[in-house]
């Protein structure tokens, strides 16, 4: 009798552990569930508002033609504003160059004198022979023997300048020496004139011959 009652006692707290049992699996379940399903809210929000950012950013923006058509026609006057000044530029190099091809000639025309040019300046080799002749022309001896013959206007003004550059010293020792040789000739030449004109005037006052032969 006693172990039919703890039987019917037992099954009482059997079917309690049981139903703990099922609850607490049933609330880890629906917490599972829930997090689950915030995890995925959390998710799909942040990947909506990540959607609606980049439509943001990639929306174009609508442009205005009569900007870009004023934007363009402003450039357009100002590439040819700018042309023009290229142009009234080089019109002025060209005639500065022919200025200076002039009076630079009109002295070496007077004194004859050549001079040589560095080869560098013509990106030649250095056995190349230039000389610059009176008349500004460019006599250039290659290293294969042959010859070239330029103008001083032929060549554009960042190697006229450095032509200019170099002969200028040359030019100035040429004239310090033929100055000093006309100097020296001009000085002799001055004594002998000297030394004429005093024997000219003991010739005036000899008595003439004629004199002498009548008496």
């Amino acid at each position: 009798m006693q172990s039919a009652e703890s039987t019917d006692h037992n099954e009482p707290a059997a079917t309690k552990n049981e139903q703990v049992t099922e609850e607490s699996t049933a609330t880890k379940n629906e917490q599972v569930t829930e997090e689950s399903t915030a995890t995925k809210n959390e998710q799909v929000t942040e990947e909506s508002t990540a959607t609606k950012q980049e439509t943001t950013q990639e929306a174009p923006v609508p442009v205005d033609r009569n900007d870009v058509n004023a934007k363009t026609l402003a450039q357009l006057n100002t590439l040819m504003e700018e042309s023009l000044q290229i142009y009234e530029l080089e019109d002025q190099k060209t005639n500065v160059i022919d200025d200076l091809h002039n009076a630079l000639q009109v002295i070496t025309q007077f004194l004859g004198f050549s001079t040589n040019v560095h080869p560098e300046i013509f990106n030649l080799p250095p056995n190349s022979t230039i000389t610059l002749l009176p008349n500004l022309k460019l006599v250039i001896k290659l290293s294969n023997g042959k010859t070239e013959i330029k103008q001083f206007t032929d060549y554009a003004p960042e190697t006229i300048t450095k032509i200019v550059e170099y002969v200028t010293p040359q030019l100035l020792e040429l004239i310090k020496v033929q100055k000093s040789y006309l100097t020296e000739k001009i000085t002799f030449l001055r004594t002998a004139t000297k030394q004429l004109s005093t024997l000219s005037q003991l010739k005036e006052n000899l008595p003439s011959m004629g004199t002498f032969s009548e008496e």
